[in-house]
């Protein structure tokens, strides 16, 4: 039998916060915003990471083992309908 590596991705939860002060709720928005563009742009760890909530799943590829390495079979195959994201515009 021939072995092969299948390498799944797919989308999991996330949670973090931050505080902000501001004098009105307006303002707390906007600088609510701004803090999360920076929260979503860090490289550290959210507070929680939810992984009973895994979504939108793809198999990213599909490699067969050969005995001079691995040889592509295919890439990117959606095998569920649990989508978050719409398809790209035609």
């Amino acid at each position: 039998m021939t072995e092969y590596i299948v390498k799944i991705a797919f989308w999991l939860r996330a949670f973090d916060s931050v505080n902000v002060e501001a004098r009105t709720d307006a303002e707390a928005i906007e600088k609510a915003k701004v803090a999360a563009r920076t929260a979503m742009e860090s490289t550290t760890y959210p507070e929680h990471i939810d992984t009973d909530e895994r979504r939108e799943g793809v198999i990213a590829y599909i490699d067969r083992l050969t005995p001079d390495g691995r040889d592509e079979v295919i890439e990117d195959v959606e095998f569920d309908d649990d989508r978050i994201h719409d398809a790209p515009a035609a």
